[in-house]
Order: C-alpha cells, then sequence, then structure tokens
C-alpha cells in the first residue's frame, strides 16, 4: 500500500482545504493546497493519492454492483457475477496505478 492510509478527513483554516489522514496524524497529508507567488493555487498530493482518487467512482460504481448482484443472491447468473468481478478488479488496478 503507497496511498496514504485512511481514514481521510477534509480540513479547512486559512481558506484552505486539506484532505488529511487521521492514520498519519499529518494535517494535509493527502491533499494540500497553497498559493504561489504568482498568486495561483496549487496542490501537493502524491502520485499514488491520485490514482486512488482518480478511480473513486469506478471503486464506488463496482462496490454498487457488487451489493446488487449479492443482495439479488440466486438471481445472478454467473456471467453476471463475472461481470461484477470484472469491474472490481479493473477499478482495484486503477486505484493501485497499474492500468
Amino acid at each position: 500500500m503507497n496511498y496514504t492510509p485512511g481514514p481521510w478527513k477534509w480540513w479547512t483554516s486559512n481558506s484552505f482545504l486539506r484532505l488529511s489522514s487521521q492514520a498519519t496524524g499529518k494535517d494535509g497529508g493527502v491533499i494540500d493546497s497553497y498559493v504561489m507567488k504568482d498568486g495561483h493555487s496549487s496542490l501537493i498530493v502524491s502520485k499514488e493519492d491520485m490514482n486512488l482518487i482518480a478511480a473513486a467512482p469506478d471503486l464506488l460504481e463496482a462496490l454498487q454492483l457488487a451489493e446488487k448482484a449479492m443482495a439479488e443472491g440466486r438471481n445472478v447468473t454467473y456471467p453476471e457475477w463475472y461481470g461484477v468481478i470484472n469491474k472490481a478488479r479493473a477499478a482495484i488496478s486503477k486505484a493501485l496505478g497499474e492500468e
């Protein structure tokens, strides 16, 4: 695991949002924002955390499909369940930066 461990929580002060990890206790340890000398805003975020954040919609969709398939139980065919598992695997690969 190279991404910042969770849980994550948003913090704000001085008009700057920061995404911090409660596990590490580092303020802004996931995403920190700052104003550059030219007045533009910028972010500090690791490549691993960027991959995880970019994969969040895919991960949510895969979890929703898995939850639906589990709720339907015996009504789910093997090809449908296989599709759910493949979607989950693809989302996990994206989150880990393996895509």
